[in-house]
Formats: structure tokens, sequence, C-alpha cells
């Protein structure tokens, strides 16, 4: 246990841990809390997690089959949404699996407006929102799969400095269909009609798709995950869903995998790090004459070595939920439902810390190896090869290697469980294979300190071989 604090200690003093640190900080603050908030803000939105009808009435559930129903939602939908953006020139895309936003050229933007009134037949005054052109307030008004619909509340939104007309979240309001019962009119009159066929509204989302980057909102997949049957969009909760998120996930839940999915990305790199300078850190202080001599056996070295970098890695995981698991509880009290306080632990523990023991294992085999910062470049290429495609953000769609779990949604607790064995089959193996790694590493340590394994002469730092010998 000495040796074991002794190594925290030194991770503890390494600048390369403290920008992990930081960096799930800012992943934390920028990506998983602001969505924390802002589903208690809406709690009584019927397309927010946490909603209750009084009415006891549910929106419909979706179908998994496409049809010409939702081929008609996603025309609707997404056009309006293009739309929106045109209007703001902000454009949505996961370059790297999170989303940015893409602020487009004057050209694009012209070249935006041209599909837009292809798409919708209406002229550039009516699309750009100018009121003195014509009556904004039906502008945008689209149907929801699922039942319902969201309205642009008549005498909302504003006009920018540049004349466009801009549309708060606020100022949308949403139009159950017949099946919901509502305070409000049941009025779910689009302002237009989509004017092409549906094979042709895939070619110009394509064309979109194109100008805006890699896995836009508006790409095949992209579109694909939101509208065919999937609980990806922001569309009224669905009586199973509202089950799923109150007795599956037992509202915390479903919280701790999109924190897990939030962070996916960061540990799948940056925990080589911690490992690489703290096996780096004997040979820039010129130590190894000391170490390799001493009586402690290698396996042990390594392995508290390794035990000491993936437990300082899970640290700040661990902690950096503890501010929502309370105001999550909190709100659980507030309303009679009982919480499942080791929700947080229980996901990363099985979500996060195979993936983080992975990376580290490879890390520490290629240093101890090479005695270099190759391990960077190498778990740098992996995270560029091995993140999980786009489809399998809204989670349930898992591979028996991949080596990050994606959930980027606080429904589908549902769709996890089907697959469930998979996914813990999945990280067995991947807790397999870091094991596996970790005692390759002790051995090459072994045989290196029997002066096996040299790179690079002793006796000239300018001469640099490769030499396996064997030990007398």
């Amino acid at each position: 246990m000495f040796l074991f604090g002794m190594e925290c200690r030194k991770i503890a003093r390494s600048i390369l841990y403290w920008v992990l640190v930081l960096t799930l900080l800012a992943v934390s603050f920028f990506q998983y809390e602001p969505i924390v908030k802002s589903e208690l803000q809406r709690t009584d939105n019927p397309n927010s997690v946490f909603y209750i009808t009084t009415s006891g009435s549910y929106a419909d559930e979706q179908n998994s089959i496409p049809d010409e129903d939702m081929e008609r939602a996603m025309m609707a939908g997404a056009t309006n949404r293009l739309i929106d953006n045109y209007r703001n020139n902000r454009y949505e895309y996961y370059p790297f699996g999170y989303v940015k936003e893409k602020t487009m050229s004057a050209q694009e933007q012209s070249v935006i407006l041209q599909y837009l009134m292809e798409l919708t037949g209406l002229n550039e005054q009516e699309l750009n929102g100018n009121p003195n052109e014509t009556d904004t307030s039906q502008i945008g008004d689209v149907s929801i799969s699922g039942g319902g619909a969201f309205i642009l509340e008549p005498g909302k939104g504003s006009t920018n400095e540049g004349g466009q007309f801009i549309v708060e979240p606020d100022d949308w309001q949403y139009v159950p269909s017949h099946g919901e019962s509502s305070e409000t009119p049941n009025n779910t009159d689009n302002s237009f009609e989509i004017q092409v066929s549906f094979e042709r509204f895939k070619e110009i989302m394509e064309e979109v798709s194109r100008l805006i980057g890699r896995n836009s909102y508006f790409s095949r997949t992209m579109l694909t995950l939101y509208y065919f049957g999937n609980d990806m969009e922001d569309t009224p909760i669905t009586e199973q869903q509202h089950r799923d998120f109150y007795e599956g996930d037992r509202v915390t839940g479903a919280f701790a995998r999109y924190y897990c999915d939030s962070i996916s990305l960061v540990i799948l790199f940056l925990p080589a790090f911690v490992i690489i300078d703290l096996m780096l850190r004997d040979k820039k202080r010129k130590m190894q004459s000391l170490i390799y001599p001493r009586t402690i056996s290698s396996t042990k070295l390594i392995c508290i070595r390794y035990a000491a970098a993936v437990c300082m890695t899970m640290l700040p995981v661990l902690i950096l939920p503890i501010k929502s698991l309370f105001v999550l509880m909190r709100y659980c009290r507030s309303i009679g439902v009982q919480g499942d306080v080791l929700a947080f632990a229980k996901y990363t523990l099985a979500w996060i810390l195979p993936t983080v023991m992975l990376v580290t294992a490879l890390s520490l085999l290629v240093t101890v190896l090479m005695e270099n910062y190759t391990a960077i470049l190498l778990t740098g290429l992996m995270w560029l090869v091995c993140r999980p495609s786009v489809d399998k953000i809204a989670g349930g769609n898992y591979g028996l290697f991949d080596l990050i779990i994606r959930h980027n949604t606080l429904k589908g607790y549902g769709r996890m469980m089907e697959n469930v064995q998979m996914l813990a089959l999945n990280r067995i193996c991947i807790t397999v294979m870091a094991f596996g790694l970790v005692g390759l590493s002790a051995l090459v340590y072994s045989v290196k300190r029997k002066g096996g394994l040299v790179f690079g002469s002793r006796k000239s730092t300018h001469n640099h071989w490769f030499k396996l010998s064997s030990y007398h």
C-alpha cells in the first residue's frame, strides 16, 4: 500500500494528469450538466423524460418499420429544422462524435435557400421570416411523429440586426394530437407542403449534409436515427418510455448513461497520458539503474503502477457527477419517486472502467517496450479508428470489440436491456484484453530489467538500434 500511495502521489503531481482532469471537467460542464438543467426546467413539457401526464394518456408508440407517415414526418421535421438553421445560420454536425455548430458563408447560404425554395414552394421573403411579407406565426409548424405538433405562437419571435427572424425555443407551443388532452387549441395545420418526392428529398438532404460537414443532422444516418422508430428525436414521451425512465432507470440511471456517453471519447485517449508520464519519469530522472536491480518483482511493480494509474483516472470520473446526483435525488424525493443512488457508480464502473483499463494497459505495454512517447501516437490512432460509428450513438447497438459504449439519449432503457448480454460480453472481453496486456507488460519489463530487450546502445546515446539478447 505504501508503494501504491507513492505512485498515486506521483500521478497527482503530474501536469498531464491535470490535463485529463480539466478536460473531463470541461466536458462535464459543457456537455452533460446543461442536459440535467434543461430537463429539470421543462418537467411539464410532454417531450421531457420527467413529464407525467395528468390525464394518464401518453403519445402513441412509434413503429420501428419505416412507412409513409414516417417519411412525411421526416420531410416536414427536417425541412423545418433546416429553415431554422438557415435563419440563424447555425448548422449542427458531429465530426468527432460530439455536436458542433457551423456558420455558412453567403454563397453556401444561397445554396441552402435554393434547396428550401424547392422543398417548400415558399419565396425568399417567406423563408427569411420577414413579418412584413408573410404571416411568420404560421411558418415552421411541424408535425411530431408519435402525435401532436409544435407551432409558433402568434406574436412570438424577433428580428435581429441582420434582418433575420429569430425564434427562441420558448416561442414554440405544443399542440397534441386527437388522442391527447391539453388546454391548448388543436390546430396542427402546416403553413407549407413539401413539394418534392421522398427520393428527391433524400438527394437534397445529402447535398445539404455535404455542405455542413461529416455526420450533420441532415445526413441519412442521422435522419434515420431521429425519425424512423427511434427515440433520438425530441418527441412526446410514450407510456413505455415513461415506465422505462421511472421504473427501469429510476431517473438517475438515464442520466448516468448520458454522463458516460459524454465523457466516452475523452477516456478513449487521455488516460494514456497518465501511465506514460508515470513510466517515463524514471527515465527522465535517470532512475532505471536504481530501479532495475531492486528486489521488488517486475510483476508487482507493473501491477502497482497500473492500478495507481487506473484508480487516479477513475477518481475524477466518479466525483464529477456527484452534484447532479444530489440534484436528481432531491427531485425524486420531491415527487415521491425512489431514485437509484448508486446509478452513476454502477454505470461508470461498468461502462467506463473497462475502457480506461484497456487504454492504460496498451499504453503501459508500448511505453515499457519503447521507453518513449510512441504510445501517445498509437492511442491517438486508436481514438480515430476505434470510435463507434454514428449509428451507435442511440445506444442498444453493441459490438463485441467496441472500445466505448455510446448512448446519446436519456431514453432507450428498453433497447439497452434487449441487448444487455452483448453489452456485458463486450465489457468482459475488453477487461480480459486489458489484463492480458498488463501481464505481457510485466513480462517485457522483467526481461528488460535483466538486460534482455535494449532499445539503443547503453554506451552511446547517438546510436539507436533494436537488440534482442539472452540473459545470463
